[in-house]
């Protein structure tokens, strides 16, 4: 029977990727899988490569060709080739791009095909090939072609005996000559170029075995190899729409990828003996556009590109099958007679042992058993005053719920609301029996027991003729029953655990042997112990083969899901079903089934095993699970990679980060740069959703906790050596793997490394021996000139802003208020608040720079000048090798000399006073500054005294003890009837 699982129903185990998870775009034009698995995706808006179920895309903004990338290949070098339809060929080493289009020698930029042969890459274009060299880079374009309709479009390249070939959409399959030192193509069938449409397309080629497929419009072409160089396409044709690629899985079944054009009859198919099959429903593919299809080996997955609705990734290991059973919601399973039978809510279906339906009961049988019995008997019907739940014998069919199956001495009993039904191995109801109960089933001693929710278990000495022989009203709410040994067990939801032994009933909690009130489901494993769960609770393994002893607790902490949906085992195994999945439990290890590997509905209603299979009813069919391939050991992450780092949210790479050596996992960087962001990228397993990581830095450390991000984020990291560690716990596997992902070494600061220690101490002890040594007299003298430069440079700020200079400014104040001179008074105020505060900004720093110096004395000069009504005139001239920005002189240092001129230089009718100060540069070291004015001859300058002025006499003090080698830095002229000339030489 060709696809026997597809009669019985549905299998969904894909999963669909798209822009929202993503991908660049949903327009799939190629799939590729290199030497290392990693899935490549073609675009119209760039390339993605899939790793953990998440993308990274190239395109044109990190130097792609071109956007529209139409098919991938990877050359024997590891180079990754992308032909995009309209911008040539890019060639990818991992780092940067190399381009080739019409400019480098290819006929035409719009490639459709690239295959990679030895040490060459096939161009195929849509106006013929070229053939590129991997290592020179060198073009070879093939030339001599006549395309009969304007174009020459190459569809695909297959090997064989060692020769190229490829085929074209319109013109036919040639072959590659290389038997010359130019390349000839040869052709090997030419189409039927008339017109007739039977021959005349090749959208594709697959090769397997001695056969080559070949796709053509509306169906496929075979060839067989060994006739190839005949030159005829086989008489041989098969299937439906247009196959634009094939691929072959590990059990020799080839799929293939459709797109009918401008037919809907695309899809996913299946090939076997010429015959095509659309698989897409049952792989829950839900494109009919599909352009191509991959398969990887090594975790049994076709990937499944389609033009409007991105990747689909289907899982082929048939681990789990889901079978629609025409939505039919299953109530339970039983084996019968080698049958398996289903109990739905539209009766009862029975399959043989090649699962074909081999007989039926419906709801309708059912009725019409009760009529049939109701009209036959001539006993009383039971009523709740008998102490059984009352039937309602009107019911049509429609309203029958049928409960539970229990197969008991080759016969099968189900329960109903309307009775109790027995069937016999033919499929046939052979007895009725009016009672109503939801738990049921037989002693070890082989007497029938139902259980009434309101009235108590019911034990029968004959059920057919309802001769009750016990009835005990204490055990009530009884959801679950299991014989094993010489012992019937029964769960209570409120009463906990019950026994029947030796023709009686015995409460666990009532005797207190287990105090747990609240029990749902109960099986037997395979060392004879009871497996029991609470339906929120733990789940218990419980040996009562002598005396009643917990072996084990498996916490509610440690399953996933809150709601206990069903509990079996098998082998050494335990599964525990809840609405988040399978728990799959064994020594301490939990591993969750669920969506991800195909388990879609997790609303499990029923459970049941039959030999190595774990059969899961739902509301609208069933899985049947493979359970050996289910506790196999499952591939877990093998690898852990470091995809980008973030050093103070700064990326950093190997070729610019030059202390960043990435192959060796080494990061080396400066105390200051301290914050990273790593990504990492987990290798090797199958279910990116099943991984939860945590990390620590040093091996003392303790773990962080779990987290399902890829990121790990480390700030402000004290300067040290750490060893990156992530564990990465795989909860399909139920294994976790610890990776060493990375050796951080941040530096000390330079005053924590062991050179500036050892060099610090070393000048301590070597300024303390200085210290001792020292002579006691030259400390004090320096204490006393250190002392004393305080005192003049203090001295000298009283000086400047004596009683007297103070009185004067406030006259000309009040001068200028009463004359009504508001400018002036504001002008005068503005400049003597000026002052002051200069004054005071000054007095703080030991030298000031000139240009801050000449500030100092114009606002100084413009006060005092304001007393003379302005008619002193003052000139100040810079020499042009003086940097008055940068050079610095001793602060308060010209200004008593300033002071002196307009103290005692000028008389109130002197004619013309002038007053001129320069700055020059005698050497590159020695400032010269002068103080020139006009006024009093040397007669007058005796009298006033001016070589006596206090403020003069405190400046050659402090030059004299900041200067100590500038010997007579102050020189002051007299003249006979010139004035005087100040001349302070100072060292810059």
């Amino acid at each position: 029977m060709f696809f026997p699982y597809l009669l019985l129903g549905q299998y969904y185990p894909s999963k669909n990727y798209s822009t929202t998870d993503g991908l660049p775009n949903n327009a799939v034009r190629s799939l590729f899988l290199d030497s290392k698995n990693i899935l490549w995706i073609g675009t119209e808006n760039g390339v993605s490569r899939m790793e953990n179920g998440s993308f990274s895309t190239l395109n044109e903004i990190d130097g792609l060709g071109h956007n529209s990338c139409w098919d991938i290949n990877q050359d024997s070098n590891g180079n990754m080739w992308f032909a995009s339809y309209g911008g040539g060929v890019s060639k990818y080493d991992g780092k940067k791009f190399t381009f080739f289009n019409v400019k480098n020698g290819l006929p035409l930029d719009r490639v459709r095909k690239l295959f990679s042969y030895k040490n060459k890459m096939f161009i195929g274009t849509e106006l013929g090939i070229s053939i590129i060299d991997i290592k020179t880079n060198e073009v070879v374009t093939i030339k001599g072609i006549r395309p009969h309709f304007g174009v020459f479009m190459v569809s695909d390249f297959f090997t064989y005996k060692k020769d190229v070939y490829f085929s074209t959409i319109n013109e036919g399959l040639f072959k590659v000559d290389f038997s010359r030192s130019i390349p000839k193509i040869v052709p090997i069938v030419e189409f039927n170029i008339t017109g007739n449409d039977k021959d005349s397309h090749a959208y594709s080629l697959g090769n397997f075995d001695s056969k080559l497929f070949l796709s053509n419009k509306g169906f496929i072409n075979i060839i067989e190899l060994e006739n190839l160089k005949k030159g005829l396409l086989s008489t041989s044709t098969f299937g439906q729409s247009i196959i634009w690629e094939y691929v072959k899985d590990n059990r020799d079944d080839i799929f293939a990828a459709s797109w009918g054009l401008f037919d809907s009859d695309g899809g996913l198919y299946q090939i076997s003996n010429n015959k095509m099959v659309n698989v897409s429903d049952h792989y829950g593919i839900d494109s009919r556009n599909l352009l191509n299809v991959v398969y990887d080996k090594s975790k049994d997955i076709l990937y499944v590109g389609s033009k409007d609705k991105g990747i689909y990734e289907v899982r082929l290991n048939k681990m789990i099958d889901y079978n629609l059973f025409k939505e039919k919601s299953i109530i339970d399973f039983e084996v019968f007679n080698n049958q398996k039978v289903i109990l739905h809510h539209k009766g009862i279906s029975i399959f043989n042992a090649s699962n074909t339906l081999f007989s039926s009961i419906s709801l309708s049988d059912f009725k019409k058993a009760e009529i049939d019995f109701i009209k036959k008997t001539k006993k009383p019907l039971p009523t709740h005053a008998d102490d059984f739940f009352e039937l309602n014998y009107k019911l049509p069919a429609s309203g029958i719920e049928l409960y539970r199956l229990v197969n008991y001495d080759k016969v099968l009993w189900v329960s109903s609301n309307i009775g109790l039904f027995e069937i016999d191995l033919n499929g046939k109801i052979i007895n009725y029996v009016p009672i109503h109960t939801y738990e049921f089933g037989f002693t070890p001693n082989n007497k029938f027991f139902e259980t009434n929710p309101y009235g108590g278990v019911h034990v029968y000495d004959d059920v057919y003729n309802l001769k009750v022989k016990s009835l005990d009203e204490k055990v009530t709410a009884i959801v679950k029953t299991l014989n094993y040994n010489d012992k019937t067990y029964l769960l209570s939801v409120f009463n906990g655990l019950y026994v029947y032994k030796n023709n009686q009933f015995y409460s666990y909690l009532a005797e207190g042997i287990w105090k747990e009130k609240k029990l749902k489901h109960i099986t037997v494993n395979s060392k004879g112990q009871l497996i029991l769960a609470a339906e929120f609770g733990n789940v218990f393994i419980v040996d009562d083969s002598k005396a009643f002893k917990i072996l084990k607790t498996i916490s509610k902490k440690e399953i996933e899901g809150n709601t206990i949906l069903f509990l079996e085992s098998f082998k050494d195994f335990i599964l525990i079903g809840t609405e988040k999945g399978i728990n799959l439990y064994k020594d301490g290890v939990i591993r969750l089934i669920d969506k991800e590997q195909g388990l879609k509905d997790c609303a499990v209603t029923t459970s049941q095993i039959f030999e190595n299979q774990l059969w899961l009813g739902t509301k609208k069919g069933y899985y049947t699970i493979n359970l050996e391939r289910l506790i196999a050991p499952q591939m877990t992450v093998s690898e852990m990679t470091i995809s980008t780092i973030e050093i103070n949210n700064v990326p950093i790479s190997s070729s610019n980060y030059t202390w960043f050596r990435y192959n060796s996992k080494e990061l080396i960087c400066d105390y200051k740069d301290n914050s990273f962001s790593i990504d990492f990228i987990p290798k090797g397993h199958d279910f990116p959703n099943k991984l939860k990581f945590r990390y620590r830095l040093k091996s003392t450390n303790r773990w962080s906790p779990y987290s399902e991000k890829t990121n790990l984020f480390l700030p402000y990291l004290p300067y040290g050596n750490y060893n990156l560690e992530v564990e990465v716990f795989d909860s399909n596997a139920g294994k976790a793997t610890i990776f060493k992902l990375l050796e951080i070494h941040i530096r000390a600061p330079f005053w924590m490394t062991w050179w500036f220690i050892a060099l610090a101490i070393l000048s301590i002890f070597n300024v303390l021996v200085y210290l001792i040594f020292k002579s006691k007299k030259k400390s004090r003298e320096q204490a006393v000139i250190h002392k004393r430069i305080a005192e003049t440079k203090l001295e000298a700020l009283l000086s400047q802003m004596n009683p007297h200079f103070t009185f004067n400014a406030m006259n000309a104040i009040q001068d200028y208020i009463i004359s009504n001179d508001i400018g002036n008074s504001l002008k005068y105020i503005g400049e003597f608040a000026k002052l002051i505060r200069q004054t005071l900004e000054n007095s703080s720093k030991q030298t000031i720079a000139i240009e801050e110096e000449i500030e100092y004395l114009k606002s100084y000069i413009m006060i005092e000048n304001m007393r003379f009504d302005n008619r002193i005139e003052t000139e100040f001239h810079i020499g042009s090798d003086v940097d008055v920005y940068h050079s610095k002189i001793p602060t308060m240092l010209l200004q008593p000399f300033v002071e002196n001129v307009f103290v005692h230089a000028f008389y109130a009718s002197h004619p013309a006073p002038k007053l001129t100060i320069s700055f020059e540069m005698l050497t590159k070291n020695i400032l010269e500054c002068k103080i020139v004015d006009n006024g009093m001859s040397l007669n007058a300058a005796k009298k006033t005294k001016i070589h006596n002025s206090k403020g003069i006499q405190l400046t050659k003090e402090r030059l004299s003890l900041l200067q100590i080698s500038n010997v007579n830095p102050i020189n002051i002229q007299f003249t006979e009837n010139n004035g005087t000339t100040v001349t302070i030489r100072l060292t810059v």
